[in-house]
């Protein structure tokens, strides 16, 4: 049975969502969300992502006890083929712009230059569309407006400087 479309504000990007954006770039969407009651920093947003993730040494930092991921063997492929069994799930709050969704994160041990990865799951729950050219994630709103959450192209740009001398150290 189809469920009836919500009748949303047209969600559109313009030159005004670069105002403050250093264009040419090929720098990765990189936002600040509310996760449960903490500000988490150096979120992805991946589009090529179909899992949402988040890190165990971020969790750690969190506070968050590790005995409420509950465990799993699901194995997750990265694009190269690369493949990590996840060391359980977890679901925690993700605040955004004022709207909230329960997000089930694959937890993942191995060490990354980001926090969290949010992927297909979460972008498709509140119905995002991200722009890396724009730097910015457009969604509706509870009150039918168009938020935006956007990215911190500054902290990409420091973060890829930062992960590029630790491969090469």
């Amino acid at each position: 049975m189809a469920q009836k479309q919500v009748d949303d504000q047209p969600i559109t990007f313009s030159s005004d969502d670069t105002l403050g954006v250093h264009l040419l770039h090929n720098d990765p969407l990189l936002v600040v969300l509310g996760i449960d009651k903490y500000d988490v920093t150096k979120v992805l947003i991946d589009t090529g992502s179909s899992v949402d993730i988040i890190f165990r040494e971020t969790l750690v930092k969190m506070g968050i006890d590790l005995n409420d991921v509950k465990p799993s063997t699901r194995t997750l492929t990265g694009f190269n083929g690369s493949s990590e069994v996840i060391a359980g799930t977890i679901r925690l709050s993700v605040h955004a712009c004022g709207v909230t969704r329960t997000v089930k994160f694959s937890v993942v041990g191995s060490k990354a230059p980001y926090h969290i990865i949010l992927g297909t799951p979460w972008l498709h729950s509140v119905r995002a569309i991200a722009s890396t050219y724009h730097q910015c994630v457009k969604f509706p709103g509870s009150d039918r407006s168009v938020k935006t959450l956007k990215g911190d192209q500054q902290a990409a740009r420091d973060l890829l400087i930062a992960t590029v001398k630790i491969q090469r150290s």
